[in-house]
């Protein structure tokens, strides 16, 4: 996987180059801590770089601030919470899963989610009505949601309040997270970082279910799970 400087307070997606990644002294516990994958490789795909910005909700999540300015996660609360919501979702039947991502860098990961816990994908615009109006062609009944980005993807989040179904959302620093029930806090603008959370809940998920086994892996690379890049060098 490559460098970890996705996330910054600039979106890639606009093609905006990015600062690089500095070397940060993690407290002990962090390292020492059994990650779903390995830290260094979790470290590479810039999943714990957060934006300048920081809102109210995501501040217990933020481990440190850069020299830069930029907001470092916690890696370790990072990958508690991926744990939290992959357990949750294995409750509900996969068809009753909605993914949804309106974002560029979020589509591939959302379908090869999909694909791999049988969920159902909802990318790019969201159709008003999906969830809240049951006389529109294409209405589905979610038990549960996902989104990539709740300042993308607020329609769909919107929708899931009004049928009482549980929002789980991929935050970053500068994500307001009102009606999102539980916080996955992580990069979110990062095709990398992106691709690394919806592999890690497809593999746990599975492996909660008991489709593969519990040290299994899924049989495509994290890889496969990365949107191709929109600006070359990303």
């Amino acid at each position: 996987m490559g460098e970890a400087n996705e996330g910054s307070g600039e979106d890639k997606e606009g093609g905006i180059e990015e600062p690089k990644a500095e070397a940060e002294p993690y407290p002990a516990e962090e390292v020492e801590h059994q990650y779903l994958m390995h830290r260094d490789e979790l470290l590479a795909s810039g999943i714990q770089i957060g934006t300048k910005v920081r809102i109210k909700e995501m501040k217990p999540f933020i481990r440190t601030v850069r020299s830069d300015g930029l907001s470092i996660l916690n890696l370790q609360l990072i990958d508690d919470r991926i744990r939290i919501a992959s357990l949750f979702m294995s409750r509900f039947e996969p068809s009753k899963i909605v993914a949804v991502s309106g974002k560029e860098y979020g589509k591939v990961p959302v379908q090869k989610f999909c694909e791999h816990v049988g969920a159902f994908p909802v990318v790019g615009r969201f159709p008003p009505g999906l969830f809240s109006n049951p006389v529109f062609s294409g209405h589905i009944s979610p038990e549960v949601v996902i989104v990539s980005d709740p300042k993308v993807d607020y329609k769909a989040i919107t929708e899931a309040s009004i049928v009482g179904v549980p929002v789980i959302g991929i935050c970053d620093t500068d994500n307001s997270c009102s009606d999102v029930d539980l916080i996955i806090p992580g990069n979110n603008k990062g095709r990398r970082a992106l691709a690394a959370v919806f592999y890690l809940l497809a593999r746990e998920i599975l492996r909660i279910r008991g489709t593969i086994p519990k040290d299994g892996e899924l049989p495509e690379p994290v890889s496969a799970f990365e949107s191709p890049a929109l600006v070359e060098g990303d």
